[in-house]
C-alpha cells in the first residue's frame, strides 16, 4: 500500500515505484497520484511490471467525485476503489446513516465499472449501544455489492482474530491489509513481522479465505519507508512461501 511510501512517492514517485519493483512487489495499491497523470503513472507501472490493485479514496470524494475516479481508474487498469476512513459513529443511528451512504456509493460505483470496498480501523468492530459493530452492518450488504478490504492489525488491536475474520467472510476480502504492531496497548507500528499480530499463523487463513492481494501497510514507518517495506515482504514471503 503506497501511503506507506507516501513521502518517498511526494518526493520520486517513478523513483520510489521503482524501488517497489525492484524488491520484489508485484502490484501497488495507491492512495494518491502526487500530482501526476493517471495514464503517465500507467505507463510507469507498465514499464515497472507492477499492477495497481486498487486505489483508496474518502468518503466525500467517493459522493462528489466518482466518475472522475473512475476514468481515472480506467486509465490505471483497476477497478476496485476502497472508502479509506469513516468519522468513529457514534450510536447506532449514526452508524446506519453512514452504512445507508455507502450502499448508495457502492450502487452508484457499479454504474461506473466500479467495485467498492471498505477498508476498516479499530472502531469498526467496537460494540454500538445495540451490541452491533459498524462492520455487522456492512456484512450484511451482498459481497458483490460491497467487498471487505479488511486490514488485518487493525482489527488485532481491537481485540478480534484476525484469522477467524478471514474466515468469517471468505470469499468477501480480495485484498487485505497486512501491518504489525509491537501491541494493542502501545500500538507502535513495524514491519511485519516484528510485532505481536502474529502474521505466522494469519496469512496461511488468508490464503484459505480466498484473499487475492496481501498489502503491505505500515502506517508510521518513522523515516524508514523503503526498508520497512522490504523486510516485510522478507517477513510475508518467509511465512507464506506461495507468495513468493
Amino acid at each position: 500500500m503506497l501511503y506507506t511510501l507516501r513521502e518517498e512517492c511526494s518526493r520520486d514517485f517513478r523513483g520510489t515505484l521503482g524501488d517497489v519493483a525492484a524488491m520484489g512487489y508485484e502490484g501497488v495499491e495507491l492512495s494518491d497520484l502526487h500530482g501526476h497523470a493517471p495514464g503517465l503513472v500507467r505507463s510507469w507501472l507498465d514499464e515497472l511490471g507492477l499492477v495497481a490493485v486498487g486505489r483508496h479514496a474518502g468518503l466525500q470524494a467517493l459522493e462528489h467525485d466518482l466518475p472522475a475516479l473512475a476514468e481515472e481508474l480506467a486509465l490505471l487498469g483497476a477497478d476496485r476503489i476502497a472508502l479509506s476512513w469513516i468519522d468513529p459513529p457514534e450510536s447506532s443511528a449514526d452508524a446506519r446513516a453512514v452504512a445507508t451512504r455507502i450502499d448508495a456509493i457502492a450502487g452508484a460505483a457499479g454504474g461506473h465499472g466500479l467495485r467498492l470496498g471498505f477498508h476498516n480501523h479499530w472502531f469498526e468492530l467496537d460494540p454500538l449501544d445495540n451490541g452491533l459493530t459498524f462492520l455487522d452492518l456492512l456484512r450484511a450488504l451482498p459481497a458483490d455489492r460491497l467487498w471487505l478490504e479488511l486490514d488485518l492489525g487493525w482489527a488485532w488491536v481491537a481485540g478480534a482474530d484476525p484469522a477467524a475474520l478471514l474466515l468469517a467472510n471468505a470469499g468477501s476480502c480480495p485484498l487485505v491489509h497486512v501491518k504489525d504492531f509491537r501491541s494493542r496497548e502501545g500500538r507502535e507500528h513495524c514491519p511485519v513481522g516484528e510485532g505481536s499480530v502474529g502474521y505466522d499463523r494469519i496469512l496461511p487463513a488468508a490464503a484459505d479465505a480466498g484473499v487475492e492481494w496481501l498489502l503491505v501497510e505500515q502506517d508510521e514507518t518513522y523515516g524508514e519507508g523503503l526498508a520497512a517495506a522490504e523486510q516485510s515482504l522478507a517477513a510475508v514471503r518467509r511465512m507464506l512461501p506461495v507468495a513468493a
